[in-house]
């Protein structure tokens, strides 16, 4: 015998349901206030009716039951011509609609449902014409009763209920404290998109059970390694415990130990080209697997416009049935897909928009005559994707933005003075009515002014990394365009350098990244500004604004020098933040900071580099404002000095694995920053990422030797006060000649190197 029916397994599912069918019946009310005679509508909303009164049945929620049902009848009076479908009807079915929504969310959230069913089903069968009988109103017990007569006296097939409906029906909407916790959140993904993950899955397997192998050489080559240092440390005890050496019979053992040596070496070098040939062809085919895997995850995120736009018809048409106005809402483009965190985000700053447009924008039917225009005000409501992006533009056909009124309000609240005012185009005076406050409304309704709540569309599309713009041409309309990423989760950044530290900015924001000449910037009011194409462009100081000190740089090069500055823009606001240098785009993955850290001033998140450096993405929308405050005075008399003596940080170039590793240990011992290189290219990267105090380096390395290292970076002023010790085996004395001849402090023959030795040569040069 099956057990009992868990209603709360299937509530998700319920919900989600309940939900596309309100919404349908919602769209097609609205649709048939304007075309009463369309029937095939009619008998569409009927069936949707009928579907969602038979789900709630098999749920056992009676209310929304009993609710549907008088919809149901309704729409079959008025399908078979015995009722005429008039507004008042509609709204009517709107507040049951309303009512459904209500019980659902109220269930959902582990709630008692407070709503009158008798009243609301009293309501809807006064919408039907005399002839319909309907049930007397019985207790749910003697209805039950009732019922279980009624599908005994019904045919076979009827007559057969669902699997343990008995038990369900045990229970009604009222008890909601039957669910113990709240039902989790579903999107709907078609399979088509499961089946392509499942085949990157696959993909991603194999390379998982090829990297269980490179685990097993690894561990082999570990073990040759060890070896490897057991016979170098018995040579080397051996040698220091035997003064006679060379004429001993331990010679040989010598010799056949470094023979040993030889081929331990021999074996590790075949193992690891070996490895590093399969890791690479590896890497090659695992690339763009994993791209795609990326994409396929941000698709089974991507939800269609529509899942919001729907509920936008009722809206409009509520609001304009209150102000006796007339309005049609033309949406196009719903199918365009976009990040459900986006969607989420979007959806009350469009709210707002439409309040707006039907409340200020539109003008009464009356008035519109006069102006010549049709009585019906049109706002159209359309999303398409443009590259990386979704813009969703609203256009009202209204009486469009007062220019000359706004002027009057910025200038009586003191935003701006005349001559800037005077100054500005059209798009950034519009600008100001998301200033919050701003309204050119003589009165506040609860329907928000155009300007009214406008500050909390700009609010939350900056948090969602858009743009908002705005055309408008008095007496025709406005058109209000939203610039929106597909994803806020993972988005194209620019790196760029800030004193020796990596920041991110969204890639969204920057208008461009460029070099200037340190003598094009001028001060103007305390602020630094330079020319870019003709426009003035004021500039900050990224350090400054982030708090971060400066780099101490050698005072002859500073007039002679040219400044990296990006270029970042935010709405109306253009401004240019002076950095230490641009690295390149990346697309990263944004991690929130938690709720320990919640909002930081300046910053919006942050992400990991493939380097395993974690890097904070800045918020350009809190710079520009960080920036309004900052002056033009020098970077060092507004940071405050650190006390107690400050890590030195020390680069370490080796290509053998295990000294650069023994000698980052020293180091950091010594209490050094240590960062390391394989070779001289791999160095020239690190200091032009980082500030360094002083360098250790090898002189034999692949790619790039020590001496051509050396010599390179020093042709460069910015590191040529940089102290650079060799540590190396070549004991020559043309080697050494050599060495001091490219810019060497010191030189380090590896056989006489011990510990001490390095320490007092870095000390002697940076303390």
């Amino acid at each position: 015998m099956a057990g009992n029916f868990n209603r709360s397994e299937f509530f998700a599912t319920f919900k989600a349901e309940v939900d596309e069918h309100l919404n349908k019946l919602s769209k097609g009310l609205v649709r048939l206030e304007k075309k009463p005679d369309d029937f095939d509508l009619i008998k569409d909303l009927f069936r949707t009716a009928h579907t969602l009164k038979g789900v709630a049945r098999m749920m056992g929620f009676f209310e929304i039951q009993e609710i549907s049902h008088r919809i149901e009848d309704i729409f079959s009076a008025v399908t078979d011509k015995r009722l005429k479908f008039v507004p008042k009807i509609a709204s009517i079915i709107f507040e049951a609609l309303d009512s459904i929504k209500s019980t659902v969310s109220s269930i959902a959230g582990n709630k008692k449902v407070t709503i009158d069913v008798s009243s609301i089903c009293s309501n809807l069968e006064l919408c039907l014409p005399q002839d319909v009988s309907i049930p007397e109103k019985k207790s749910k017990k003697s209805s039950r009763k009732a019922k279980k007569k009624e599908e005994n006296a019904a045919s076979p097939a009827e007559s057969i209920p669902p699997p343990q409906v008995e038990s369900a029906v045990a229970i009604t909407a009222s008890d909601s404290e039957f669910f113990t916790s709240p039902s989790e959140e579903y999107i709907r993904v078609p399979l088509s998109r499961i089946n392509k993950l499942l085949n990157l899955l696959g993909e991603m397997v194999i390379n998982k059970i090829k990297a269980s192998q490179k685990i097993i050489t690894l561990k082999k080559i570990n073990k040759l390694t060890k070896n490897f240092q057991r016979r170098l440390a018995a040579f080397s005890e051996e040698f220091k415990n035997n003064d006679d050496f060379c004429e001993s019979a331990s010679f040989d053992y010598a010799l056949e130990a470094l023979h040993q040596c030889n081929v331990d070496a021999e074996k590790i070098k075949e193992e690891m080209l070996d490895i590093f040939e399969n890791i690479s062809n590896e890497a090659i085919h695992t690339d763009p697997v994993v791209d795609e895997l990326q994409e396929r995850m941000k698709e089974m995120r991507m939800l269609p416009c529509s899942s919001i736009f729907d509920e936008f018809p009722r809206l409009v048409r509520d609001i304009a049935y209150e102000q006796a106005k007339k309005v049609n809402l033309v949406i196009k483009g719903e199918e365009t897909e976009l990040d459900k965190k986006v969607l989420e985000g979007i959806k009350s700053p469009l709210v707002h928009i439409l309040r707006n447009c039907v409340d200020h924008g539109i003008e009464t039917s009356l008035a519109r005559r006069k102006l010549g225009k049709n009585e019906e005000g049109t706002i159209e409501l359309s999303a398409s994707q443009e590259g990386g992006q979704v813009v969703i533009r609203i256009y009202d056909d209204g009486k469009g933005l007062d220019l000359d009124k706004i002027k009057q309000i910025i200038i009586k609240k003191n935003l701006c003075s005349e001559i800037e005012l005077s100054a500005m185009n059209d798009e950034q005076i519009y600008a100001f009515i998301f200033k919050s406050g701003f309204s050119t409304s003589p009165i506040i309704t609860d329907i928000s002014g155009r300007g009214i709540g406008l500050d909390v569309v700009k609010n939350q599309i900056d948090k969602l990394k858009g743009k908002v713009h705005i055309e408008s041409e008095k007496g025709k309309g406005v058109l209000m365009i939203l610039e929106l990423p597909l994803t806020i989760a993972i988005i194209d950044v620019l790196l760029i350098n800030v004193s020796n530290q990596i920041c991110a900015v969204p890639m969204l924001s920057i208008e461009e990244a460029l070099e200037i000449k340190a003598d094009s910037i001028s001060t103007v009011e305390n602020k630094l500004v330079t020319q870019v194409r003709d426009h003035a462009v004021s500039l900050s100081r990224l350090g400054d604004i982030l708090g971060i000190a400066p780099i101490v740089e050698e005072k002859n090069a500073k007039q002679s020098k040219t400044l990296s500055v990006i270029i970042v823009k935010s709405l109306d606001k253009r401004v240019g933040f002076i950095v230490d240098g641009v690295i390149g785009e990346q697309e990263v993955f944004i991690k929130n900071l938690g709720v320990h850290l919640g909002k930081v001033r300046n910053v919006s998140g942050a992400t990991v580099l493939g380097t395993g450096e974690v890097v904070v993405i800045l918020d350009v929308a809190d710079l520009i404002i960080s920036s309004r405050l900052s002056t033009a005075a020098p970077a060092q008399e507004r940071v405050p000095s650190v006390k107690g003596k400050t890590k030195k940080r020390i680069l370490v170039v080796e290509d053998s694995l295990t000294t650069r590793e023994l000698e980052r240990s020293i180091l950091e011992v010594q209490g050094y920053l240590v960062d390391t290189a394989i070779d001289g290219l791999e160095g020239l990267d690190k200091l032009a990422q980082a500030k360094y105090d002083l360098i250790v380096c090898d002189v034999q390395m692949p790619r790039m030797d020590g001496f051509e290292f050396c010599k390179t970076f020093k042709q460069n002023e910015r590191y040529e006060g940089i102290p650079i010790i060799f540590v190396t085996a070549l004991a020559k004395e043309e080697d050494k000649r050599r060495g001091i001849e490219v810019g060497a402090q010191a030189y380090i023959v590896k056989t006489a190197f011990d510990q001490s030795n390095l320490i007092d040569t870095i000390q002697g040069l940076i303390g």
